[in-house]
């Protein structure tokens, strides 16, 4: 029912002036990718050196007026690089870099320790900014010297001072460093210091336990800003990869060109398909739109709200780039995930400012995004669903800022029928985007939707059945090919090493769990095929760079779970196989159009195998609950305590735990008691609600006397070790005031140096607007619809099965069917699953896990004897069976138990049934 938020896909390409995803060329096949370059020898990088230039031996030049003239200084430039080596370190023609005071004093007494006749500072001095340069040395000039202007040139020799090390830095004037800093190589962490590599330049270390490495506090050089500033805050690695794109966003600039703005002008005016495709061929750099997309820009720029349903890569990005551009409003963009956000706003046209709201961002990013929004500055802007929940946000557009159009990307995540539904998606009805936001014309896109599906989303953002623009979900140059394996690794790599795939550059390999994906790559990797692997649990930093090598071609195989893909800039990927069953048609559809984007032959395969359906199928369940749980969490929510009008919270952790029903599944209950027939409560976004606070300066009771709030606090907290801890909803309660308000209260005391405080237990935060009649009745009717929503998502993974199953074994091998190959035949059954309004397929050779078990029932008897003190429901029992975690029995403590995953293969209800007739039982001896 829930599936993490990566399965979206962002459907963006590669263009002209921009990097803005569109189409490929119509009338001709792009040129072969280049192949990947060989990366250079660590062994010759690290022994080969240029030679010196021999130099000439100084002249001296007798003077008696000279003697007396101070000595010219040296350039920094010939001493601290003779060999040339800082040309090779950077771009720029020579190395500058501003050093702290105690960094160039600690230099100066380690320089004058060894040779104290030696003032680095004066040596390593640059010439006043107003001077002229010094002129050319003449033959008889030492050529690592140069003459002040000014100085007699009967000046007699100096000494030429020691040699200092090719690496050294020198100190720059403030005029200097204010200078842009010159590009500094990839990979290094020294800041503003160069490494001093006494072992030879140039040599790559390796460690055997990279793990141990230690991160150095230079090592954000990479988040420095043009002149040298370090973004303030930015202490989480999200915060980074934020902080990075705006930073690439403001180098490109913000200015267009002329011709550009002339097009832009006359599609204003008129938005013709002549005008139209001029500004595309002046942007991207194509001739003429893909299907569907020139129908979807008119309609918008019309005014009129549109669903656009568009395969994988075929340019929706650019149905709101190029809208945002003619309409005078702002442009908002609601995207399910950050990376996407990041992918997305990298790729707007450097004319075509742009700006994003992330919760990662610091106090300070945030406030600056703010401002440039209210001053016209940003045309399109980025947001999570989870913005809607909170008031602040929607009353920046309530007036000063109009919102011409609200595109929402992975629109299927809307509809709980879909395959990767969302409760915060459930927010996004057209009734609050026009009560909220004033907004009149809306797009959703997607690239994969059933029916019934697209009803769902139609009906939530009111969009009229004929502006409804789909075109085929699946292209017709993919090869899909599937084939049974009882030993994948081992047929993965007979697949790998032959035809076709064997002559790939790009190929995707998709697992469904992490944990696969880091034994298949190194699986890969042993077998001398270079490939890394990719999942939400890495890093970003590290799933940036794999990213970013696999689009260079410098590894030739990422194997990813679904996370992989969003944002995906790389048109040329030739293979895609699937290690694991997809989950759904509408997965496996996404998945294999990551291939072939380039128009080119691309081959997909499947790897079959039962025991992993099996598997998959029993996580299917993971989100169930029952109707007793939802009454008892229903209770809680609308307690005596909590008065109609007052802010209540719900701690995530604890409550999950106290119910044994998921994070998620408690958000989407949350969620439909706010939109569903009858709106019970408002959600606010989350907080940590509990607050533990600390007095410094002044006493708690000498504070309270002059604070209304920190007489709240003490009215309402408990002391622990002569600290105060109070929950911050009970307080923005007495007060009247929101818990914002209040953490900003907080912070006011906090910077005063009066206070200090922590936070912890985030926790789901609402307000009761009306309570519930009959709370049975009403626990009873969401009961049913989580049911259904799990049974949707059970069908659609048979349906997928059964597909395959019918490839491999109820094929008839006509029609271009032949051996594993069954592209006709799968594609006739994905368009008749798409055409439909259920979301079944025809079940020729379905997958029916066993329907029981001869030792099913005396095992659960022996399980509850030996386990009799836990408090089981049959869901409970049943889980463990199947070996599936929940919050109440987490796997790290109950996988250990001899019964847990035993019966897998037997169908979840049977399974629960046998567990609830030995409850029966138990209860009925007393036991």
């Amino acid at each position: 029912m829930y599936s993490p938020p990566h399965a979206g896909d962002s459907d963006s390409e590669g263009s002209l002036l921009s990097g803005v995803s569109a189409s490929p060329p119509r009338g001709r096949s792009p040129p072969p990718p280049p192949p990947p370059k060989p990366r250079p020898s660590t062994k010759h990088t690290a022994t080969v050196k240029s030679k010196p230039k021999p130099k000439a031996k100084p002249k001296p030049v007798a003077s008696a007026c000279a003697a007396a003239a101070s000595p010219p200084p040296l350039p920094s430039a010939a001493l601290s690089d003779p060999h040339g080596l800082a040309s090779r370190i950077a771009a720029a023609p020579a190395l500058v870099a501003a050093t702290s005071t105690v960094s160039s004093s600690s230099f100066r007494r380690l320089v004058q320790s060894r040779n104290p006749s030696f003032d680095p500072v004066a040596a390593f001095s640059s010439p006043a900014p107003g001077s002229s340069p010094a002129p050319a040395p003449t033959p008889t000039e030492v050529p690592t010297a140069a003459v002040t202007q000014g100085a007699e040139p009967d000046a007699p020799p100096r000494a030429r001072p020691k040699r200092v090390h090719p690496n050294s830095v020198s100190e720059v004037p403030p005029a200097a460093a204010e200078a842009e800093q010159p590009k500094r190589p990839r990979g290094g962490g020294e800041g503003n210091f160069v490494r001093l590599n006494i072992n030879g330049y140039g040599r790559r270390r390796t460690f055997r336990n990279a793990q141990t490495r230690r991160p150095t506090k230079y090592r954000s050089w990479r988040r420095q800003r043009a002149g040298g500033v370090k973004p303030q805050g930015c202490g989480d690695e999200e915060g980074d990869f934020v902080a990075e794109a705006l930073m690439e966003r403001e180098k490109k600039g913000a200015v267009g060109d002329v011709g550009v703005l002339k097009a832009v002008e006359a599609a204003r005016e008129d938005p013709s398909e002549q005008n139209l495709e001029s500004l595309l061929r002046l942007v991207y750099g194509y001739d003429s739109f893909r299907k569907g997309q020139l129908e979807a820009i008119q309609k918008i720029v019309a005014g009129e709200s549109t669903m656009l349903v568009l395969p994988t890569g075929a340019g929706k990005s650019l149905c709101y780039q190029i809208p945002a551009m003619l309409l005078s409003g702002l442009t908002l963009v609601v995207s399910p995930l950050l990376s996407l956000m990041v992918d997305q706003l990298r790729k707007l046209p450097a004319f075509l400012p742009g700006g994003l709201l992330a919760s990662s961002q610091t106090s300070d990013e945030f406030h600056e995004t703010l401002q440039r929004l209210r001053g016209g500055d940003i045309k399109v802007l980025f947001v999570s669903p989870e913005r809607f929940l909170n008031e602040e946000f929607l009353l920046i557009f309530k007036d000063a800022l109009p919102i011409s159009l609200v595109a929402i990307d992975e629109a299927h995540c809307i509809s709980e029928w879909s395959h990767n539904f969302r409760p915060s998606y459930l927010r996004l009805r057209a009734s609050l985007l026009r009560r909220k936001l004033n907004v009149q014309c809306i797009l959703a896109m997607t690239a994969t939707a059933t029916t019934q599906t697209l009803e769902e989303i139609v009906n939530a953002l009111e969009i009229p059945s004929d502006n409804l623009i789909k075109t085929s979900q699946i292209r017709d140059n993919l090869q899909l090919s599937i084939s049974t394996s009882d030993n994948r690794l081992k047929d993965l790599m007979l697949l790998l090493k032959s035809s076709p795939f064997v002559d790939m550059r790009s190929i995707i390999v998709y697992c469904k769990f992490q944990g696969e994906t880091d034994y298949v790559s190194k699986y890969l990797c042993d077998n001398n095929i270079s490939a890394k692997s990719y999942h939400s649990g890495l890093p970003m930093k590290n799933r940036s760079r794999v990213q970013e090598l696999f689009c260079s071609n410098k590894i030739r195989v990422v194997v990813a779970t679904v996370a992989f893909g969003m944002g995906l800039d790389k048109s040329d990927v030739e293979g895609v196989i699937h290690y694991s069953l997809p989950e759904s048609l509408e997965e496996y559809v996404q998945e294999t159009g990551r291939a072939g984007r380039d128009g080119r032959l691309s081959h997909c395969h499947l790897l079959l195998d039962s025991t992993t359906f099996y598997k998959i199928r029993s996580l299917s369940h993971s989100d169930g609950v029952d109707e007793y749980a939802i009454s008892k969490f229903l209770y809680q929510v609308f307690s005596c305590d909590n008065s109609t009008g007052s802010i209540c919270s719900l701690v995530k952790e604890l409550t999950s735990r106290k119910f044994d029903i998921k994070e998620e599944v408690l958000l989407t209950v949350l969620t439909q008691l706010e939109i569903g027939g009858q709106q019970y409560l408002r959600l606010l976004p989350q907080f940590s609600v509990t607050c533990t606070l600390y007095f410094h300066k002044t006493s708690a009771q000498l504070l309270a006397d002059k604070d209304v709030l920190v007489r709240s606090v003490l009215n309402r907290s408990d002391t622990k070790y002569g600290n105060f801890v109070f929950d911050m909803t009970k307080i923005a309660n007495d007060l009247n005031i929101t818990v914002n308000e209040v953490i900003d209260h907080l912070q006011q005391l906090k910077f005063s140096g009066e206070i200090s405080f922590e936070l912890k237990d985030p926790a789901y935060c609402y307000v009761i607007l009306k309570k519930p009649e009959d709370l049975n009745a009403l626990s009873a009717n969401i009961t049913k619809w989580l049911s259904e929503v799990e049974s949707s998502k059970i069908m659609k993974l048979d349906a997928m099965f059964a597909l395959a199953n019918f490839a491999v074994k109820g094929c008839q091998r006509t029609d271009g069917c032949s051996g594993s190959q069954h592209t006709q035949c799968i594609q006739k059954k994905i368009t008749e699953y798409f055409s439909k309004n259920e979301a079944t397929s025809d079940n020729d050779y379905p997958a029916q896990p066993h329907k029981s078990s001869p030792f099913l029932q005396a095992d659960i008897k022996v399980f509850l004897q030996s386990n009799s003190f836990a408090k089981f429901t049959p869901r409970a029992v049943a889980r463990i069976m199947h070996g599936i975690s929940s919050p109440g029995f987490p796997s790290a403590t109950w996988s250990k138990n001899h019964f847990w995953g035993r019966y897998v293969e037997v169908d979840f209800p049977v399974v629960m049934e046998a567990a609830k007739a030995e409850l029966v039982k138990l209860v009925g001896k007393g036991e």
